[in-house]
């Protein structure tokens, strides 16, 4: 890390993102899926359409529970290592990112043997209902709950979610429920952390500069998990009095970026807004509380790379109907309604109409 931390305002951070986000649509090929694109809400539609000149082809991409055990759109190639990436760095960390499940205290260990049991099942096209059913009796009884809502004793959601991946599962997305297929050539369940560092400098390129403790949020871990592997040739960034960082290859185009000059409607979850830092995206409180709802979730305004309000849409019959809530100004209207007919073509709907 550098002694002598460089400045760079909050324009500069917000300016700098815009341009990794690469909202500008000069490419199809998007650094967004260094991390992976959260399809959540049908949320993935609508970020790639921010993006892409042309509507997104999610055909292209595999969806798997990744990230926090989220569906995430990601890129073929990417899958088969991205297990091992994203396998827990400790037991502690383990615990952690299975939202520290009641009872269960062996961390890797209970991960392995519920990744080790929807392996030795799941071997053609299977729900996740069936797949759930046939493995509860095959692991150790703590790593189950009795569940209300399916009114029945399964595996515990949030480990089940995360040994997904490390099972060699992706989804079938031709199926309306969640069926889980086998990757082809499946790699065996990780037994360590490999290159876990390449996403957590992906976060930086795309999200930074940033510190430790937004890193952490964003993988569902810790500050000291990410604190014991954080890399030492960082460049030190001080943001709005706070001390962040960012990977040295990125410093001129944090320091010297593009203007901003557009105007997007993003998604609930768009990768943009997966920024930890909240505070520096959206300044005002009650303004942040519309944005990241934790009920009734809506798509957030960006207007030269400020959040200016939220949006709400609804299909009816071929038309997208898009309510805008800004939270003072309106945003330019040409530029928003260019963008609800992208959206709305992107959705294979013919026509988009602004209230």
């Amino acid at each position: 890390m550098t002694t002598t931390p460089h400045r760079a305002t909050r324009d500069q951070v917000l300016a700098y993102r815009v341009a990794a986000h690469q909202f500008s649509r000069e490419t199809d090929t998007l650094d967004v899926f260094d991390l992976g694109v959260q399809d959540s809400e049908r949320s993935a539609v609508a970020a790639l359409a921010a993006r892409l000149p042309t509507a997104p082809d999610l055909a292209k991409y595999t969806t798997t529970w990744s990230t926090r055990g989220a569906p995430h759109l990601h890129r073929p190639a990417d899958v088969p290592t991205l297990a091992a990436k994203l396998w827990p760095l400790s037991d502690d960390d383990a615990t952690t990112r299975m939202s520290r499940p009641r009872g269960v205290t062996r961390g890797r260990e209970a991960l392995t043997a519920v990744a080790n049991a929807l392996r030795q099942v799941v071997t053609a096209p299977m729900s996740k209902g069936e797949a759930s059913r046939l493995i509860t009796p095959l692991v150790p009884q703590d790593l189950t709950a009795w569940c209300r809502g399916c009114d029945t004793t399964h595996v515990q959601d949030p480990i089940f979610r995360l040994a997904v991946l490390p099972a060699g599962l992706i989804f079938d997305t031709k199926q309306k429920a969640v069926t889980f297929t086998p990757m082809p050539d499946r790699p065996e369940v990780p037994r360590e952390t490999k290159n876990f560092t390449d996403l957590l400098l992906a976060y930086l390129r795309l999200h930074g500069p940033a510190t430790p403790a937004e890193v952490a949020s964003y993988f569902g871990t810790t500050t000291t998990e990410i604190k014991n592997i954080w890399p030492q040739d960082l460049v030190e960034i001080t943001t709005e009095g706070k001390q962040t960082w960012i990977p040295k290859p990125q410093l001129q185009a944090l320091l010297n970026p593009p203007e901003p000059n557009l105007t997007r409607l993003l998604p609930p979850l768009d990768p943009y807004l997966q920024a930890r830092d909240r505070n520096l995206l959206v300044p005002d409180k009650e303004h942040q509380k519309e944005v990241w709802r934790i009920l009734g979730r809506r798509g957030a305004i960006m207007v030269d790379g400020e959040i200016t309000g939220t949006w709400q849409a609804k299909a009816t019959g071929k038309t997208l109907t898009i309510t805008l809530n800004p939270f003072t100004t309106p945003p330019p209207q040409k530029a928003t309604t260019e963008e609800a007919n992208h959206l709305a073509k992107s959705r294979n709907l013919t026509t988009a109409k602004i209230n």
